[in-house]
């Protein structure tokens, strides 16, 4: 990062307030030295790829959607962030069918008993 780029990485806006505060900052930045790249999807995530002119630095922005809250971050943190949002939701995904199927097999014992 230098002084023309970004000094704060966004995992998520928590309010509309700090993404309108955001969006502030980065119309003064990418008048100035910030390009757009390209829009792109990893995975499950669709985002718009951004670069510093001077210093190189790549980051991707993923605007706040109803329950999404988005984020800006380099690309090497977006790209783990999602990895590990992922995860989560494959561990949740998995628990829950493994709560399910606990319940059902004691559901299933104590009718045939």
């Amino acid at each position: 990062m230098c002084k023309k780029c970004f000094t704060k990485e966004y995992p998520k806006f928590n309010s509309t307030e700090e993404f309108e505060v955001f969006l502030k900052e980065f119309d003064e930045k990418i008048a100035k030295s910030i390009i757009f790249i390209k829009q792109e999807k990893y995975k499950s995530d669709i985002h718009s790829i951004y670069a510093c002119e001077n210093c190189k630095t790549i980051w991707w922005l993923s605007d706040p959607d109803n329950h999404w809250r988005g984020y800006f971050m380099k690309a090497i943190n977006a790209k783990n962030y999602i990895d590990d949002d992922e995860r989560n939701g494959k561990i949740l995904k998995y628990g829950c069918l493994l709560i399910f199927l606990i319940l059902t097999i004691f559901i299933f014992l104590k009718l045939i008993s």
